[in-house]
């Protein structure tokens, strides 16, 4: 059976935030080393101050970051080889 796109996308984030949440435990646990930081290191992509469009009735808010890091990387790739493995 064919996983839609959307399904395929749920499964990268949720490996993402498990791998980074991982991360962020063994980064907490294991002494400060040049290991350590490299798989802990993130790269932030995205808008760092959101866009506030406020016309006085309304305010809406539009803001996106996505933190990329080793570890959220590797979560992402271990949870769709094993969706695709099992199915």
């Amino acid at each position: 059976m064919a996983a839609s796109a959307g399904r395929i996308f749920l499964w990268i984030l949720g490996g993402s935030i498990l791998g980074t949440a991982a991360g962020e435990i063994l980064a907490r646990l294991l002494p400060a080393n040049p290991v350590t930081r490299f798989l802990t290191a993130s790269v932030s992509l995205g808008a760092t101050h959101p866009l506030t469009l406020d016309i006085r009735v309304l305010e809406v808010t539009f803001g996106a970051l996505l933190r990329l890091n080793l570890l959220g990387l590797l979560g992402a790739v271990i949870v769709l080889v094993a969706h695709f493995r099992r199915g």
